[in-house]
């Protein structure tokens, strides 16, 4: 005897498995943005930490050096946080998502990431 209570359709099934894709898109786009929020925080810190030996005159060449290095860097970063908001509005995205390009994590010794951040 069969139970057709407990039939489940081609379209069933196709909706769950598009259930799916969307759930995984929108996790891998909540760590993107996890992680990109992480390292503008993180630059964010040291551009300012350089910023007041800067401004009370103090900092070395190679403070200034590193502060104008990493003023690049929080910009590529903020740009590819702006980027990720951006990654929902694409017709079909979570099917096939078109993810901006991460920028490199700048070194701060100053600061080291620690070996939970460095792994993820």
């Amino acid at each position: 005897m069969i139970d057709w209570t407990k039939l489940i359709t081609r379209a069933e099934k196709e909706a769950q498995a598009a259930a799916d894709r969307l759930a995984l898109a929108k996790a891998e786009l909540a760590a993107r943005n996890s992680t990109a929020a992480a390292q503008i925080d993180r630059i964010t810190d040291r551009v300012e930490t350089l910023g007041y030996g800067i401004e009370a005159g103090e900092a070395t060449p190679e403070d200034e050096a590193e502060h104008a290095s990493l003023l690049l860097s929080l910009k590529s970063w903020k740009a590819y946080k702006f980027a990720l908001g951006k990654v929902t509005t694409k017709e079909g995205w979570f099917e096939s998502p078109a993810w901006p390009v991460e920028p490199p994590v700048p070194e701060i010794i100053a600061a080291p990431m620690s070996a939970d951040e460095e792994m993820a």
